[in-house]
C-alpha cells in the first residue's frame, strides 16, 4: 500500500515538472521568435519619456521587453532578474 502511494507520487510529480519544462520552453521559443509568450501569470508595460518596457511573469521565470530609445532588447530569465535602467 505504501509503494503505490509513493508510486503515485512520484509519478505526479513527474508529470507536473514535464509540463513545466514544457511551459517554459514554449515561451522561451516564441519570446526567441518575437512572439508574446503564452502563459503569463502577470505582465504590465511600464511607460517611460522615451519607450516602454513589457514584463511577464511565468511560473519560474519572467521575460522583459525594452522597447526604448537607449535600450532594444529581450531578455528571458529566472524570475529574480532585475529591470535594465538607462543611464
Amino acid at each position: 500500500m505504501k509503494k503505490t502511494i509513493i508510486t503515485i507520487l512520484k509519478i505526479v510529480v513527474l508529470v507536473i515538472l514535464f509540463v513545466w519544462i514544457i511551459m517554459v520552453f514554449t515561451d522561451y521559443f516564441r519570446v526567441r521568435n518575437g512572439n508574446d509568450p503564452l502563459f503569463c501569470l502577470s505582465n504590465k508595460k511600464i511607460e517611460y519619456k522615451d519607450g516602454t518596457n513589457y514584463i511577464c511573469n511565468g511560473l519560474g521565470y519572467k521575460m522583459i521587453r525594452y522597447d526604448r530609445e537607449c535600450l532594444a532588447a529581450t531578455e528571458f530569465g529566472p524570475f529574480f532578474i532585475k529591470e535594465r535602467q538607462c543611464e
